[in-house]
């Protein structure tokens, strides 16, 4: 099984530039804990990512609510690409100590973004983890 196989929707994107405001109004809207940064000149383009977190922490510093989500971002992106097994993201989110994964097409645009909620969603899922994991075994 393939990561692409976990994205169940299309991902909640927010322009660069747009405000901390506006990235609370639409967790709250899509109800999600993550949203994409996307280029102001392609929106297929991932610059960064923005947790519900994130949010909390900048307001309660003191950040004005009208302040750029860039300026609260990561922009590190930790990516996947969507052909790639469930244990390698798997194992990304835990080696970045993460709960979100962006997905990217082969061309480097955006694809889709997968939780942990994705993985534990299905038995299904597990059994597929196991047999990727004792298939690289028996290989090495």
């Amino acid at each position: 099984m393939r990561l692409e196989a976990l994205v169940q929707r299309t991902p909640v994107t927010v322009k660069s530039g747009a405000s901390i405001k506006d990235a609370a109004r639409l967790f709250a809207q899509h109800k999600i804990g993550l949203l994409v940064i996307t280029s102001k000149e392609d929106q297929r383009r991932p610059e960064g990512v923005v947790s519900e977190r994130d949010v909390v922490k900048a307001v309660a510093s003191g950040k004005s609510s009208g302040d750029s989500v860039d300026s609260i971002a990561t922009k590190e992106l930790v990516t996947v690409q969507r052909s790639d097994s469930l244990s390698k993201g798997l194992k990304k989110m835990l080696d970045h100590n993460i709960r979100h994964l962006v997905v990217e097409n082969y061309d480097g645009t955006l694809y889709g973004v997968v939780s942990v909620r994705d993985f534990l969603r299905e038995r299904k899922i597990f059994e597929e983890l196991i047999k990727e994991e004792a298939n690289s075994y028996a290989t090495d």
